[in-house]
């Protein structure tokens, strides 16, 4: 279904989770990264580290973003851990 004729919780549920496979997608590219990388270590590979690196967080950003939308962050995650401590 075509963006524009989604409500806006439903649009925002749908960048929540294109955002979240964006992340997902970046973390794996620094996993490939890894799984090639040599112990030694030259200007290319810190080159294309720095750009893994910086897409990541892009997508992380997003990713949070997104979530926050949903009415989801970090104190969810807190008042989720607090609630389980309690019972």
């Amino acid at each position: 279904m075509p963006e524009k004729n989604l409500t806006p919780d439903e649009a925002d549920l749908r960048r929540a989770r294109e955002a979240a496979r964006l992340c997902e997608a970046a973390s794996a590219d620094i996993v490939s990264f890894a799984d090639r990388l040599s112990a030694e270590i030259t200007p290319a590979d810190i080159a294309e580290y720095d750009t893994l690196i910086a897409r990541e967080a892009a997508a992380l950003s997003r990713r949070v973003e997104a979530f926050g939308r949903l009415g989801l962050g970090a104190g969810s995650i807190d008042r989720s851990t607090s609630e389980s401590a309690i019972s």
